[in-house]
């Protein structure tokens, strides 16, 4: 028999056998294969870069073989080891919380430490190895960056859950936890490992020397162990004694923390791009709008909790103080950075201002620089000592706060007087960061340790004097000590002597009007045009993207010639 050539008969193709047009195999895809294929590849270019890079670099990383070998491994010794140790009441009593219990710390060890430190190892390495100054120089935004390595720490749970979901529903099959009460730890386990993990990122970038790089570690490592603990603590309490709460404010409580750490998330992220962004573009004003979304989504939950409670003291207050102090510390610390920015408003940056007379009015403060944070966080602290005021008023007539008259008024006042320390001490803040800048060029952190000198000074001082002139002997409050935050915010409840509030009314005021002062020219047109050389380098990366992207799914003409 011959053997026919298909360079010499160019009847047969190399895709057919016999020259009959039958096919082998995979070489004649059918037409809607290859449009599936062609369909998969785009999606795949709209992919992150940065996450695809990650995910096969995670997968096949050695802390990823190790931890999921551990995984497996310890799942099956528990689940034979923990089911012996039952017999024979496994058949006849509910013995899911112990299993439950051993396949929570399996999973929460990986999803809450391991996957957290591993993404704050993989972004530090980028900054280390130079990597990240050549992304930065590519199509590729800091968010997509930031954005990526949290998918590919994201995808790396996953794998993990689906791992222990088998031996997660064995446990459910018996008996002694109920299936709402499963998917709230579940839910619980999800929150705090994502949370988890943008924390460590956030913490990645802050520091550049070795010191820092150290100092920065233990911090998270402190903080994921704090979490482990909480966490843990908080569903191995709910897998022995069950859920106390009823349904209702279970469902709340879990849409509450579900929001709150979306917004927390958000504006964790926010700061780890800003801090992976150049210096000559707009840093700012994202934190700020990513700020006030927290602070509104928090408030809103407050209100609602309040409102929906009718009257159950416990649950409105279990929801409205550890708000007003989560809000009450973010806004002192966020202040005081905001007041220590660097007045300096590069070409692009004053390209992206409002231009309009509205934007300008609506939108100043949102705007960079020191003068516009510091009124942009006083108004927020004006408002904010306004609310909790509306707030006590309501919790005292719907009969939740105690105390009566005397509870709401006790919370008007702190409310109040703090306000007027934080408008005071941010603006000494800025103050005392603009000498700095001088002769130096310091971060915006410098904020919060000024804040903490102004805050230890202005009360240690005078009570150290009064101390003095008394010989040493105990005295009691009085208007010398009106610096002295501390003392005179315990003495609010007691009843402060008369012209205190007055005074620190007063201060708060002029603190106020000498921030609004300084913003002058803020407000004017300081909108920039665009020069025509961006614009034209603007419009020849995309139309360079555009094109690579439909090289790549456009078919080739021989893929053409066979449809």
């Amino acid at each position: 028999m011959a053997v026919v050539s298909t360079a010499a008969n160019p009847t047969v193709s190399p895709a057919t056998g016999d020259g009959q047009g039958e096919p082998f195999g995979n070489e004649a895809d059918s037409p809607w294969l290859r449009r599936l294929d062609q369909w998969s590849e785009r999606l795949g270019d709209r992919f992150n870069p940065i996450l695809v890079k990650e995910t096969r670099q995670s997968l096949k990383s050695r802390q990823f073989v190790v931890t999921f070998s551990f995984l497996l491994v310890a799942a099956l010794g528990w689940t034979v080891a923990g089911s012996l140790s039952m017999m024979p009441q496994i058949y006849t009593s509910p013995s899911a919380p112990r299993l439950l219990i051993g396949y929570y710390l399996l999973l929460a060890l990986p999803m809450m430490l391991v996957v957290p430190l591993a993404a704050y190892r993989s972004l530090e390495a980028e900054i280390d190895d130079g990597t990240l100054e050549l992304l930065s120089i590519t199509a590729l935004s800091p968010w997509q960056i930031v954005l990526g390595k949290l998918g590919s720490a994201s995808l790396q749970m996953l794998v993990y859950l689906v791992t222990l979901f088998p031996c997660v529903a064995y446990s459910y099959t018996l008996r002694g936890i109920d299936l709402p009460t499963l998917g709230w730890i579940m839910a619980i386990l999800i929150i705090a490992a994502v949370t988890s993990t943008v924390f460590a990122l956030t913490f990645a970038p802050m520091a550049r020397g070795r010191g820092g790089r150290i100092a920065t570690l233990l911090i998270v490592i402190s903080a994921l162990m704090l979490v482990q603990y909480a966490v843990g603590a908080l569903v191995i309490a709910t897998i022995l004694r069950g859920n106390p709460l009823p349904l209702e404010w279970t469902g709340f409580l879990l849409i509450f923390s579900a929001a709150c750490s979306f917004c927390l998330c958000h504006l964790m992220l926010t700061v780890t791009a800003a801090q992976l962004t150049p210096e000559s573009e707009n840093r700012s004003t994202p934190i700020r709008r990513s700020l006030l979304l927290l602070t509104a989504v928090l408030i809103g939950m407050t209100a609602f909790a309040i409102e929906w409670s009718a009257g159950t003291r416990e649950g409105a207050l279990a929801v409205f103080f550890p708000c007003l102090l989560f809000v009450t510390v973010l806004w002192t610390v966020a202040g005081a950075m905001l007041a220590s920015e660097s007045p300096e408003m590069t070409p692009r940056i004053q390209r992206e201002l409002p231009g309009t007379f509205v934007g300008r009015v609506a939108l100043t403060f949102l705007t960079p620089g020191p003068a516009t944070g510091l009124v942009y966080a006083s108004l927020v602290a004006i408002v904010l000592a306004f609310l909790v005021v509306l707030a006590g008023e309501r919790m005292d007539q719907l009969g939740i706060l105690g105390g009566g008259s005397q509870g709401a008024e006790a919370l008007r006042n702190i409310a109040w007087v703090f306000c007027c320390y934080l408008l005071v001490f941010w603006n000494l803040v800025r103050w005392f960061v603009s000498l700095i800048r001088l002769n130096s060029s310091p971060r915006v952190e410098v904020g919060i340790v000024m804040l903490v000198m102004v805050a230890v000074v202005t009360s240690l001082i005078p009570y150290s004097l009064e101390l003095h002139i008394n010989d040493y002997r105990p005295y009691s409050y009085s208007l010398w000590q009106i610096t002295n935050w501390a003392w005179t915010l315990a003495e609010v409840t007691d009843g402060l002597p008369g012209g205190v509030i007055e005074l620190l009314t007063l201060a708060a005021v002029v603190a106020f009007l000498s921030s609004l002062a300084t913003v002058g020219h803020r407000v004017l047109p300081l909108r920039i045009a665009t020069p025509e050389a961006v614009l034209q380098a603007q419009a020849a990366q995309a139309a360079v993207g555009k094109g690579s992207r439909t090289e790549t799914n456009e078919p080739t003409g021989a893929e053409e010639g066979s449809q």
